[in-house]
């Protein structure tokens, strides 16, 4: 008996989420995401291509080593981001609109990608761990459930939205650190 009822509430909150995620609204918002991230993917070509000639580029790579185990560890965070003068305090503010995130590890590779909107909030978050993807397109003020409003995994989710958004603003924070600092 008790497995029947969780069993529908199961399939209740399914069909709840697969509504929301199909209402024009949620369509839209994806429609929105799909065509930043275009824009953004163009921008990082540029970027990645102005930097392998040695000119100045909107892009900045932290890189980090670590002892794991009996092996190495790699992570390698590329910070993509805009440059705007801020009249206020007389000096350039950078502002990141993509971050890409790999990690290395012997038998273990793991990638990130964080896409934010002007205001800094985080629209979308990709991810591809072990040949698994998971795709999260989040509302602009966080006011569905975690933020969501359409999910593409191919299996189970590795990474909850809540945490998505932490690690996303936990990467802003480190940039902003790096670049917006006054020496």
């Amino acid at each position: 008996m008790i497995r029947k009822v969780l069993f529908a509430m199961m399939c209740l909150l399914g069909s709840i989420s697969l509504q929301a995620q199909n209402s024009p609204e949620a369509k839209a918002r994806v429609a929105e995401i799909r065509k930043a991230y275009a824009e953004a993917k163009k921008n990082v070509a540029t970027a990645d291509q102005l930097a392998k000639a040695g000119k100045p580029a909107n892009r900045t790579e932290v890189n980090s080593s670590y002892t794991l185990g009996e092996g190495v560890g790699k992570v390698t965070t590329q910070y993509y981001f805009s440059c705007e003068e801020d009249t206020n305090l007389g000096r350039y503010f950078y502002e990141p609109y993509f971050i890409v995130n790999n990690y290395n590890t012997p038998g273990y590779k793991y990638y990130q990608e964080f896409l934010y909107d002007k205001e800094g909030n985080l629209m979308f978050y990709y991810e591809k761990n072990d040949g698994r993807e998971t795709r999260l397109y989040f509302d602009k003020n966080g006011e569905s459930e975690e933020g969501v409003v359409y999910e593409i995994n191919t299996s189970s989710r590795t990474m909850e939205p809540p945490f998505a958004h932490r690690v996303g603003g936990e990467l802003r924070n480190a940039f902003h650190f790096l670049m917006n600092r006054e020496f």
